[in-house]
């Protein structure tokens, strides 16, 4: 088992590649779309903890009637978003994060995926990179229908 010092420093070193993996693919982090969606409930994020690798449409709001409907606007556009990302993404209407707080989420995971696991973060950036390229596509095709509808 790792004390909090290691396991922090296994997260660091990890997102450090990331954005090194990120940069070698012509991509910077801060390229990404991520907080900056322009809806205010709506994320797109990247996580890698004990269930595995994420790449998520996180949406979020203290109301949850004001989550679920920006959540029914997104699933309105499953067709579209699936034509570009297959049919591999997880859509969940109440799904909870670090064990409490209630989310909507559109996302895919790689299970067995760990931090801790470094042979593997080449295949977990490679994961995380492409999943989160094809997501962003598909959010940006309905972004505009999805804050006007």
């Amino acid at each position: 088992m790792y004390t909090k010092e290691e396991k922090r420093e296994f997260r660091i070193q990890f997102w450090d590649g990331f954005k090194r993996y990120s940069k070698k693919q012509g991509r910077k982090m801060t390229s990404w779309v991520l907080k900056g969606t322009q809806i205010k409930e709506a994320q797109l994020k990247f996580d890698l903890n004990e269930d595995g690798a994420f790449v998520m449409l996180q949406i979020d709001s203290k109301s949850d009637d004001k989550r679920y409907s920006v959540f029914d606007k997104f699933m309105k556009y499953r067709p579209v978003v699936e034509e570009t990302c297959g049919d591999e993404l997880i859509w969940n209407k109440n799904y909870f994060i670090e064990g409490f707080k209630e989310v909507s989420v559109v996302y895919f995971h790689l299970r067995e995926a760990s931090v801790y696991n470094k042979e593997n973060w080449e295949e977990y950036y490679q994961f995380l990179f492409q999943k989160m390229s094809l997501l962003e596509e598909a959010f940006l095709d309905i972004k505009e229908v999805v804050q006007n509808d």
